[in-house]
């Protein structure tokens, strides 16, 4: 019998909300394997999200000067590798440092250089992301299927109580509009008194004006936040209202009620892409992914229903 895997990676250098849906792989790994050491390889943008978690054993950021992914590998003994969503230099680097056990993708043209090859594709969107890293684990070493357990980042709480409106996203799906998101903001922030925090990176500000233009007494932040201070306002928040981006995934992560909107088209779709949390509500668009089918009186109904008391 083949010995269990001692060291084992998960390369993941993509978005924040991919490396949230990413991290219960490493408890799944943690319960089959509890001897084994377990590497993450992933950009150093995610190290508030991922500093001391404790079903990592060692994170290596792959953006530091003068990184080489085959000795990372060489030098750490890797003997089982991850691949949820493999560039072909990641792959190459994977093989090339001898790792005997490299699992991945069957529907590229260089998954010949993974020694385990899964015909899954993504694209149908038959399973939550989550559920499709989960089921990674599945096909390279065989039952039981595991559970998804989302991975609190440790960054805590900042106490805000206020309704977080993030109108931007990577621009992967149709996006509710920023004057959806600034009527919304200025209706809700009128009946519930309660704060109104705008967030975004900076290539986002025009939108976060736009909401901030309708809404004035909101604060806006685009721009303002490291990843660890956005964490924390997301963790203390009531509530956050946001396109299919990372931050609906991180709320997910942290027991924070979110409302999400999304496109009905295969593969960008809730069923796929949701928040995997009984506390968010999505909202998803009618025919033709045209997202001026959602109105923001659904949003407010869907907000409404989140803030009432247990």
């Amino acid at each position: 019998m083949k010995p269990p895997p001692s060291n084992i990676a998960i390369v993941r250098t993509d978005r924040l909300g991919d490396m949230v849906l990413t991290l219960p792989m490493f408890v799944a790994l943690r319960t089959r394997f509890p001897g084994a050491r377990l590497t993450l390889f992933a950009r150093s943008y995610v190290h508030d999200l991922v500093d001391g978690l404790t079903c990592i054993d060692d994170v290596v950021y792959t953006d530091v000067e003068d990184f080489v992914m085959h000795d990372a590998m060489r030098s750490r003994h890797i003997d089982t590798v991850f691949f949820p969503r493999a560039t072909l230099s990641e792959a190459w680097h994977a093989y090339r440092a001898g790792v005997g056990t490299r699992i991945g993708t069957a529907n590229r043209w260089y998954s010949l250089l993974y020694s385990k090859r899964i015909g899954e594709h993504r694209s149908r969107s038959e399973y939550h992301e989550a559920e499709y890293n989960l089921r990674m684990l599945s096909h390279a070493f065989g039952p039981p299927m595991h559970d998804v357990h989302l991975v609190r980042p440790l960054a805590k709480p900042a106490p805000s109580n206020a309704i977080i409106i993030h109108p931007g996203s990577a621009g992967s799906s149709p996006q509710w509009s920023a004057e959806n998101f600034g009527d919304f903001a200025r209706q809700i922030q009128a009946t519930t008194r309660l704060p109104i925090v705008i967030t975004g990176v900076a290539s986002e500000a025009e939108k976060c004006a736009v909401v901030s233009s309708m809404c004035p007494t909101a604060t806006n932040t685009c721009g303002l936040l490291t990843l660890g201070e956005l964490l924390s306002l997301i963790a203390g928040a009531r509530l956050l209202i946001a396109n299919p981006t990372g931050v609906l995934h991180v709320a997910a992560a942290y027991g924070t009620p979110a409302v999400g909107f999304y496109p009905n088209a295969i593969p960008i779709n809730a069923h796929r892409w949701r928040p995997y949390s009984s506390k968010a509500r999505v909202l998803i668009s009618k025919a033709n992914d045209d997202m001026t089918t959602i109105s923001v009186e659904d949003a407010l109904r869907a907000a409404r229903e989140l803030l009432m008391p247990a």
